[in-house]
């Protein structure tokens, strides 16, 4: 309906109205109409001369591709029309696989295949037979019904998928290399060795190159977690919900044309992913029983690897188990196809994983001993993993975990006790000592304390109640009064056990299970206020008749552990819900009358456990911890006696003391509060003997005129006061006859300080604050003296100006910046690897890679790869585990792809290997071998822990003179050996010379090495980039390594004949320079030459120069040792004296004869270990001697921390 007409108010409105009634009669007009009619016909003819256009183009191709003329073809294609559309449209109406034949050789699936493809293709031809398949639903409208379509997109899906799963089980064959998809056989990689020139005329067969699994592969370049998420796997599941989505859906079209289901063909495909995981677990377990006293690195990357590979292995099996989760109608059921001891090996695996964990808790490892609760908490994730997928993951992770914290809380009480109890010291090493351990204990106790409260909150869901004194007909009587039913389980009876259960778990046997079987629920977050449900595990000594509903469980075996004629309650979760069903079980006992009334005489059940674990084996391992808890507390109560002998003979070690008294109370008062009946006595006697001596502190040792013994008094008299309040009358006479009179003496004291009207706090106030003035006076003199309008300098900014602090700053951040792009950019480019290449003997680099491949140090070994190290131009360097040993090794990998164009290369790092493979020396880095592949190499070398001597130097010079003594003999040790093998070094500098574990010098770089034959002709090795990483490897070169002509080394370490390339001078005499460089910084913490700009200056002034570097100061070192310096930087080459002439040097053999002499007094002790445990490695002797003559010396100048006991 339309409005009332508008008045207008004004003559513009009236404008307007006119204007609007003026364009409604203009499109209201017959005009107007007209034309759309018109325009209208015209599109739609424009319409279907543009779809005429279409066919028109459609049927002329046709014509042309079989050579016939448009009106010819088009006649072909009605006449095919009517051959065939119909009788296709028919066929897949009716259309229902036939039974294969009796004497069929194919599989049903194979040949109803084979019938879906024809169909399906007969289809495709006849929709061929229109330009779209609009026009053939047009022509045929029986094509559009619900029952053509559902039929032809059934055939569609089922022959997708049984074609896609085709296509996975062939990629995964591909990939594992086995026919059976079994991870586990050997021998399935298809690389084969390399074959020399000689060894191919030969005719000889072709070996395999490697001989391991598919899983030892697998783990051995990357770890199985990357693998999993890469998309190949993803894609495997997303197809194996298709393929359920279509079976259940698509059912009964299924049973309509007889297609044979999936399930058959999907289980090889569904039990891979698990079985690859199991074989995963057992190869690492097999790992880790081998171990026998593994270094920390090692337990750090076993544990994190087998916390990966656990995590893997419940994700797959909750995954997997949605797969084959029964369909309700029946449409899909699968077979097991997870194997039966999977559980068992995740169980094993976490077994392990807590034994790793308490392995890197008594490795002594820095810091670790604050940071054991941070690192078990970390692994929350893991427990509760296992927890809510394996069977009795639960009841392992509680037990072990309180085992674990139990051991972590005595061995915190043992470590304490051992602390307290010092050896002779100063006074200041004795308040710095002690002053420690209150720090100390302090934090570990509350991390562990606090740990320990939340295993226990976690663990405790049941109460015990005794029977005894229970007329035991009413109780039953009373639970079926108040609906409990009966659980039968066929086993727990037998051992005169029963289960009650409340109302509420009724018609949930599940929950009823999971209550019984589980230590503790992953799934906390439900509502704490709902109905609480419990079980009562009975266990009677009189035959009862229950007249209740009763549910029949088929439990396992289960560990009760009951006493008999008791009645543990167990709740459906911890804490609040334990409270509400010790509640809801309370209520259930009120009797009751025939009508239905309440008795006033309600039945009561003692209760002897308020709170524990209804497992025994958790329940046993929380009174340990209990147990622990109070042997540490007892244990820092008596620690205060202790510490208060030890500081009696001290000057000021009264505040350490009183902090200590301050803590004891504290900390007893508050472990008084959880204290069990049966221990309170015996702690109670300790506070008291605490309260004692703390106020004869008061009065004995701490000065009466200071105001915080004071404060310490009212401390000492609220804490006496609190713990004799209700024991006063049980302490014998002497102890109280002592209280009295110290108590006595504490008030005197209290009186003196007392301040009458405040008059003497008046007094102090004023000389304080004039004090306070002066002070701020003096300060505001100094600050007028400060100049801030220029930024100070910063070495490290070198090279770089800033007249701005915050622009300093800003610079900073940016190159931050920079470096994490950088970062981020070589992870990426360390994802993308390629398949690999096909040689080509016409190819320079692949004939090096030949000649590489085909060398005598190609080796297999068993290894996995462990943490990333660092990356450089040629390659990666990874931390790795050698399988077969339990070493660690240093590997370097290099990718081909990397190095195109660098033919020589190949040729480069086989010469270096040459040399390394020539030396096995203590002070040489070990080289095991290379490992070639199509795509990569692999270099294995000695793990050196310790670093280069250049970052040791970062830190400033070495003071300690025996230290300088012991790294030049081991690199004269060195040097004499590698010149014995008629090889010269040619770049000795701190950078090349690493450290292992035990602090053993160890030669590294051989990239610039000589070997010189007896013809004196040179093979000279060179790298043209820096490719080496710490901490195995030294720092890259500076620019100046090589340069052309042979002159090879760094110039602040070159010698005066390599600079002028002065062939003359005795063998080895280069490395002597070097030697003598190197030892010259060990003492002044510079580089030689470092007086000088530039490079290019040294290398200037080196060749013109008559006189050796700088010489160390009479006070950096001996004047023995100055005159080795000296000899080694001797500048004619032909009078330098060898490695082994100046192991006879008077420094040297003053060395020697201290050695020995320490050697022969050690041997009285504790006897040396022999020369094969050391590998004939006289330096190794050396090396442990003094690190036992450094470790003397220190615990000389102050006290070190003992290990921890166990």
């Amino acid at each position: 309906m339309e409005a009332d007409p508008v008045e207008p108010a004004s003559q513009q409105e009236k404008q307007r109205l006119e204007w609007l009634a003026l364009l409604a009669s203009v499109l209201a007009g017959d005009v107007l109409k007209s034309e759309k009619t018109r325009i209208a016909v015209a599109l739609n003819s424009l319409g279907d001369e543009q779809t005429n256009t279409h066919l028109n183009f459609w049927l002329a191709i046709r014509a042309k591709f079989h050579g016939r003329s448009m009106e010819e073809e088009k006649r072909k294609l009605e006449e095919r029309r009517l051959r065939t559309v119909d009788g296709v449209i028919n066929e897949i109406l009716n259309f229902k696989v036939k039974d294969p034949e009796p004497g069929e050789t194919k599989d049903p699936t194979t040949f109803a295949l084979e019938q879906v493809n024809f169909v399906l293709r007969r289809l495709d031809v006849v929709q061929a037979l229109y330009p779209t398949l609009k026009a053939f639903y047009a022509d045929k409208p029986i094509a559009l019904s619900s029952q053509f379509q559902e039929r032809c997109d059934t055939l569609n899906t089922w022959c997708t998928i049984l074609t896609s799963l085709k296509h996975h089980f062939a990629l995964l064959r591909r990939w594992t290399g086995s026919e059976t998809l079994d991870v586990t056989q050997p021998f399935t990689s298809n690389e084969v060795p390399i074959m020399t020139g000689l060894s191919s005329r030969s005719g000889t067969s072709l070996e395999i190159a490697d001989g391991t699994s598919f899983v030892e592969r697998l783990l051995k370049e990357e770890s199985m977690q990357i693998t999993f998420e890469k998309g190949f796997l993803v894609t495997v599941h997303a197809f194996l919900g298709a393929a359920r989505d279509a079976q259940v859906n698509l059912s009964a079209l299924f049973h309509e044309m007889n297609l044979p289901t999936f399930e058959k063909e999907l289980v090889p495909l569904i039990s891979f992913p698990t079985k690859l995981a199991q074989a995963g677990l057992h190869l690492r377990l097999d790992y880790v029983k081998k171990l026998k006293d593994p270094e920390i690195l090692i337990i750090d990357q076993m544990t994190e690897h087998l916390k990966l590979s656990i995590g893997l292995a419940c994700t797959l099996k909750r995954q997997y188990e949605a797969i084959l989760a029964p369909d309700p109608g029946g449409n899909w059921n699968l077979p097991q196809c997870i194997s039966e001891d999977y559980d068992a090996t995740i169980l094993a695996a976490l077994a392990d994983f807590f034994r790793l964990l308490h392995w890197q808790f008594k490795s002594g490892a820095k810091g670790i001993v604050f940071k054991e609760t941070d690192v078990l908490e970390a692994q929350w994730a893991t427990f509760n993993d296992v927890s809510a997928t394996t069977p009795g993951g639960s009841a392992l992770v509680a037990e072990h975990l309180c085992a674990l914290a139990n051991k972590l809380m005595v061995r915190a009480t043992n470590y304490f006790d051992t602390q307290v109890r010092i050896p002779k010291m100063t006074d200041e090493q004795i308040i710095s000592w002690y002053t420690k351990i209150l720090d100390s204990v302090r934090l570990r106790y509350r991390k562990l304390q606090r740990f320990t409260k939340v295993l226990t909150q976690r663990f405790i869901n049941s109460a015990e109640y005794n029977l005894d004194d229970v007329p035991f007909d009413q109780f039953i009587t009373s639970l079926v009064a108040t609906d409990h039913f009966l659980v039968y389980t066929h086993s727990l009876e037998e051992d005169g056990i029963y289960i009650i259960a409340s109302h509420t778990l009724f018609d949930r046997p599940e929950l009823i299970r999971k209550i019984l079987d589980e230590a503790f629920h992953v799934d906390e977050m439900g509502n704490d206020y709902a109905k609480a449900g419990y079980l009562l595990v009975l266990s009677p000594q009189t035959h009862f008749l229950w007249n209740g509903r009763v549910m029949v469980l088929n439990a396992g075996k289960v560990s009760i552990d009951i006493k008999d004629n008791r009645v543990r309650l167990i709740a459906d979760g911890p804490q609040r819900r334990l409270t509400l069903a010790k509640q809801a079980f309370a209520d259930s006992l009120e009797s009751l009358y025939d009508d239905g009334e309440v008795s006033p005489v309600a039945l009561s059940i003692p209760c002897i456990s308020e709170a524990q674990a209804h497992l025994p084996s958790v329940n046993r391992e929380l009174r340990k911890i209990t147990r622990a808890t109070n042997r540490l507390a007892e244990s820092i109560i008596d620690s205060v006696h202790h510490v208060r002998n030890a500081l009696r003979a001290t000057n000021g070690g009264q505040d350490l003391l009183a902090n200590w008294y301050i803590y004891a109370s504290e900390h007893g008062q508050h472990v008084h509060r959880y204290l069990d009946p049966a221990s309170h006595l015996k702690f109670n006697r300790l506070l008291i003997k605490l309260a004692i001596s703390w106020v004869s502190f008061i009065c004995d040792d701490c000065d009466p005129t200071d105001r915080k013994t004071f404060k310490w008094a009212v401390n000492a008299l609220e804490f006496t006061l609190h713990r004799t309040r209700r024991h006063i009358l049980h302490m014998p006479d002497p102890e109280f006859e002592m209280l009295r009179q110290k108590v006595a003496t504490c008030m005197t004291l209290l009186i003196h300080h007392f301040d009458i009207l405040g008059a003497k706090s008046s007094s102090e106030a004023r000389k304080e604050r004039e004090k306070q003035e002066e002070i701020l006076k003096m300060k505001i003199a100094d600050m007028q003296l400060v100049e801030d309008d220029f930024p100070e300098y910063a070495p490290e900014h070198e090279g770089t100006t800033f007249v701005d602090s915050k622009a300093r700053v800003f610079w900073d951040k940016v190159a931050m910046a920079i470096r994490e792009i950088e970062d981020a950019r070589a992870i990426n480019g360390l994802e993308h690897r390629t398949l690999g290449k096909v040689l080509n003997d016409e190819i320079p680099e692949d004939r090096s890679l030949s000649f590489l491949a085909s060398s005598s140090f190609n080796i297999s070994v068993r290894w996995q790869q462990g943490k990333f190290i660092g990356a450089g131009a040629f390659g990666s360097v990874y931390l790795a585990l050698n399988l077969d040993s339990g070493s660690l090794m240093a590997v370097k990998e290099i990718k081909f792809q990397e190095l195109s164009g660098l033919p020589n290369l190949y040729s480069q790092i086989k010469d270096e290997l040459s040399v390394m493979e020539m030396l096995h020396h203590p002070n040489v880095v070990e080289y095991y071998g290379i490992e070639v592949h199509r795509d990569k190499v692999y270099i294995f070398e000695e793990y050196c822990q310790g670093g280069s001597l250049a970052a040791l130097l970062e830190h400033g010079r070495i003071e300690d003179e025996g230290i300088i003594q012991v790294y030049a003999m081991q690199m004269l040790d060195g040097l004499a050996y590698l010149h014995s093998r008629n090889i010269v070094h040619r770049d000795i500098k701190p950078d090349n010379i690493l450290l292992d574990h035990m602090g053993v010098i160890k030669y590294v770089d051989f990239g610039a090495a000589k070997i010189l034959a007896k013809n004196q002709r040179t093979m000279q090795r060179s790298r043209r980039a820096p490719d080496v990483i710490p901490p195995n490897n030294p720092s890259p070169f500076n620019g100046m390594a090589q340069m052309s002509n042979g002159l090879t080394g760094t110039p602040m370490y070159m010698s005066p004949e390599v600079i002028k390339n002065d062939k003359r001078g005795r063998y080895g005499a280069m490395d002597i320079w070097s030697l003598g460089c190197v030892v010259l910084e060990f003492a002044t913490g510079k580089k030689p030459w470092s007086n000088l700009d530039n490079e290019w200056a040294i290398m200037f002034h080196i060749g013109v120069a008559t006189q050796h570097p700088p010489l160390p100061e009479p006070g950096q070192l001996s004047e023995l040792g100055i005159n080795f310096i000296k000899q080694c930087l001797t500048i004619d080459p032909t009078r330098r004296p060898s490695a082994k002439e100046l192991m006879s040097h008077p420094w040297m053999l003053e060395f020697r004869e201290t050695l020995l002499r320490y050697e022969a007094a050690e041997t009285e002790a504790s006897p040396v270990p022999t020369e094969t445990e050391y590998a004939q490695a006289s330096v190794a002797h050396q090396a442990a001697m003094m690190q036992a003559h450094e470790i003397e010396l220190i615990n000389r100048a102050s006290p070190t921390t003992p290990p921890s006991i166990e």
